[in-house]
């Protein structure tokens, strides 16, 4: 039942009410007309008041039955799509950048919703004809991905799908700064596990990445794992070689003696030091 739809029964109440005059006029009418017997007049009020409370009784409960077939109505209603948005998925696509670098950015598909997601399908609202260079070479790289041209059977709960898509020192180096205008509209069409079918709009829409720049050299854990990637290739090439190391060991001693050797040579210096001072 909506907010503003009123219950069926205050309208026989008002109803009701409006009548109650009328009828009591109607009776008075009737009885002050109808030769009754004076011995049998409380025979008749009474079963007057007997039909008129039986009359009122039994629109009461049509009523009643209105009410609660209409109140099971409205629960079936609210249960079936309380049923329906717990299984609801909902997919959107959206661009970000890569932890190798920020130039480089990703396409990622999501299903965000609360069910699985069924039989995704994309398809470019834009009109092909008015795209511009740089969109059409995002919509080429976007067929080359078997899941957006050919569809997307299944994607779970918070799952989602990854691709490369392209690089902004790539694009811009090939169309200037009009990379920044590409906007593309697409219709995303999916389903549920029950067949019901929904359909969500994404904007791919790259003059918000006009501007923005980053500090430092891509993701530290990125760059900690090419250096350790160096250093392993280093060492395998000196393992798989025949090239000796050179190792210099020294033992403690071995550094006494240097200790002293220093020290001695100080000395000397300072000596030969007070030495032309003197002079």
């Amino acid at each position: 039942m909506n907010d503003n739809e009123k219950p069926l029964w205050m309208y026989f109440v008002i109803l009701m009410l409006f009548m109650l005059p009328a009828v009591f006029v109607a009776g008075v009418v009737t009885g002050s007309n109808a030769e009754i017997p004076r011995e049998q007049a409380g025979v008749y009020i009474s079963s007057a008041v007997s039909a008129i409370a039986t009359m009122i009784i039994a629109i009461l409960t049509i009523i009643l039955a209105i009410e609660t077939w209409r109140l099971r109505r409205n629960q079936d209603t609210q249960i079936y799509d309380n049923r329906k948005e717990a299984i609801k998925p909902y997919v959107e696509i959206s661009l970000e950048s890569s932890f190798v670098g920020f130039q480089f950015m990703i396409l990622r598909v999501e299903n965000v919703g609360r069910g699985m997601a069924k039989d995704i399908s994309f398809k470019l609202v834009s009109d092909k004809n008015e795209l511009t260079r740089s969109e059409i070479k995002i919509v080429n790289e976007l067929d080359r991905l078997s899941f957006f041209k050919n569809n997307l059977s299944v994607l779970g709960v918070n799952k989602s799908k990854k691709s490369f898509l392209f690089s902004f020192i790539d694009m811009t180096g090939e169309f200037g700064s009009e990379v920044f205008d590409t906007k593309l509209l697409f219709n995303i069409n999916f389903s549920d596990v029950e067949g019901n079918n929904y359909t969500n709009n994404a904007i791919i829409d790259l003059s918000e990445y006009k501007g923005i720049t980053e500090l430092g050299s891509g993701n530290p854990a990125y760059r900690t794992s090419k250096e350790l990637e160096k250093i392993r290739k280093i060492l395998s090439s000196v393992v798989d070689s025949n090239k000796k190391i050179n190792v210099d060991s020294y033992s403690e001693n071995d550094r006494d003696e240097e200790r002293k050797r220093n020290e001695s040579k100080y000395a000397e210096v300072l000596e030969e030091k007070r030495d032309k001072d003197n002079l």
